[in-house]
């Protein structure tokens, strides 16, 4: 069920570029803990957008190289500025 919310969320070719299921479910998490209070699109942009907070990597970038600590991190501190 998350891959098929994670398609509707960021599409198809952004969830298969994500090569597992765990980097799947890392994403669908932060994509909803952003969602939940900024809407489904900022969320989307936040998760492919350069972030100051990971070296300007994109957090999806960050989910696949095996650093979601880094990018829950981050979208905390987006929720709290």
């Amino acid at each position: 069920m998350t891959t098929h919310a994670l398609v509707a969320a960021i599409g198809p070719t952004l969830t298969g570029w994500l090569d597992t299921d765990e980097h799947r479910d890392q994403a669908h998490a932060l994509h909803q803990l952003i969602a939940d209070r900024e809407g489904s699109y900022v969320a989307a942009a936040w998760l492919i957008g350069m972030n100051p907070h990971l070296n300007d990597d994109a957090p999806l970038q960050a989910i696949r190289n095996g650093h979601s600590a880094d990018a829950r991190a981050a979208a905390h501190a987006y929720l709290n500025s």
